[in-house]
């Protein structure tokens, strides 16, 4: 055997916490779709992902565990790797519309990927419209939403000479003197106690018993520079004005399922990427810390609302708290399996849903020379949590998935189109405000 074929290297610890976060109830995939306008060759497809994803070692490779207790796994090279094995053609039944494909991407979420092989599979759904559409399922493990948008670049004729907005905050505390050091040590182990201390999110009918059946579904295309328009007025991120639209949806919608919960707020669990913290290949692994942003619902006047989101995402930047999280990962993933169910469980019952918000490329790419349309994702969640809510702008545009647990919330589209109705309030009241300040 060739010393290619047995190349080995260790996962690291943030990335061994996400492979053995997998539960039934809560698969740790990166699902995502990809729509075109026209039909794309299955041979054309797998041509494609030979020349330019499977140069990228990490997705020849499986994931082994060691024989030895609270011993991090290993990447190997899989000596029987058969491209195959890793890219479906299917048809997607009649009418082949939205709703059809919202079904199909609703099945594969909720299927497990076979951990023999390297943790990733893509679906060619031919029949969509009169083009076509591509789903991708990849395990968390082998990155996060800022790196697997990197991947996606690298299949592109446009390849990563694409520029990307720099997201997250900057890993600064990485280099420090003695002094800045023991500070700082001294801030993480104030805030991880704030974190132990933080009781448990409220009961609503978005919380409690998970199965295995998953549910997707997405918006329409949202205008990009419409929101940043209503962002720069408002002296906000693009970030603030979508949350705070998606609390005007989750307010609807708790008003229509039992009511809003005792102090008007449930807990958002976001991402928040650590810039410079990547190392070795900077396409994988993960490299963002989780973190609580309260969701003001009993704040029902859109701009208001929007502020506070702003407020209170701010804080949390500006303090340890994605550190520390990002710590709190790497260490659940030296401990035993059981112990990191344990402590996961413990953490997401602090709140309710994942948000999340990756910038894609700003310009429509093609692949193959097929011009891709729509790029659409889902984050998973993970733990007592059962609502994932991810937002991607791309090429002018921004859309929204919500995947959601089929026993907490059987149709998705009903938050969807709540998001929608909100947005439109947040421009309604926005427009206003700012002609008003104009002629003032």
């Amino acid at each position: 055997m060739s010393h290619e074929s047995v190349h080995r290297e260790p996962v690291s610890p943030v990335d061994t916490a996400w492979l053995r976060m997998d539960t039934p109830t809560n698969l740790m995939m990166i699902t995502g779709v990809m729509v075109f306008d026209e039909p794309f060759a299955f041979e054309q497809l797998e041509a494609l992902l030979r020349e330019r994803l499977l140069k990228q070692r990490r997705f020849r490779q499986r994931v082994v565990e060691s024989r030895l207790p609270l011993v991090v796994p290993h990447w190997e090279d899989d000596p029987h790797f058969d491209l195959r094995a890793h890219i479906h053609r299917v048809a997607l039944p009649s009418p082949g519309d939205q709703a059809a494909l919202q079904e199909m991407v609703s099945d594969l979420m909720s299927t497990p990927l076979d951990r023999s092989k390297p943790l990733w599979q893509l679906h060619l759904v031919e029949g969509y419209g009169k083009g076509c559409a591509i789903v991708t399922r990849i395990h968390h493990c082998m990155g996060d939403g800022v790196a697997l948008v990197r991947v996606l670049l690298e299949l592109t004729d446009e390849g990563t000479g694409v520029s990307l907005q720099a997201v997250g905050v900057p890993a600064t505390h990485f280099i420090k003197t003695p002094v800045d050091m023991a500070r700082h040590a001294a801030e993480q182990a104030a805030t991880l106690g704030k974190l132990l201390i933080l009781p448990s999110d409220p009961k609503t009918c978005l919380r409690g018993p998970l199965g295995t059946s998953k549910r997707a579904a997405w918006s329409g295309p949202v205008n990009l520079g419409r929101v940043k328009w209503i962002a720069k007025g408002l002296g906000a991120k693009v970030n603030d004005v979508l949350v705070g639209a998606l609390v005007g949806a989750l307010r609807s919608y708790l008003e229509d399922h039992g009511g809003l919960p005792g102090g008007a707020e449930i807990r958002a669990m976001v991402p928040v990427y650590m810039q410079g913290h990547s190392g070795g290949e900077a396409s994988h692994g993960n490299h963002f810390g989780l973190v609580f942003l309260p969701l003001p619902l009993g704040i029902t006047e859109p701009l208001a609302c929007i502020a506070a989101v702003k407020e209170r995402m701010d804080a949390i930047k500006g303090s340890a708290e994605a550190t520390v999280a990002l710590n709190v990962l790497g260490a659940m993933g030296v401990a035993s399996t059981e112990l990191e169910h344990v402590g996961l469980d413990i953490f997401t019952r602090k709140a309710t849903v994942m948000v999340t918000n990756v910038p894609g490329p700003p310009a429509t790419l093609h692949m193959a020379e097929h011009a891709l349309r729509q790029v659409l994702v889902w984050a998973p969640v993970s733990g007592a949590l059962g609502l994932s809510v991810s937002m991607l702008s791309y090429a002018g545009e921004v859309r929204v998935g919500v995947a959601s647990d089929a026993g907490l919330v059987a149709n998705p589209e009903v938050i969807v189109q709540a998001f929608e109705k909100s947005l439109a309030q947040v421009e309604a009241a926005a427009t206003l405000a700012l002609s008003t300040a104009r002629t003032a």
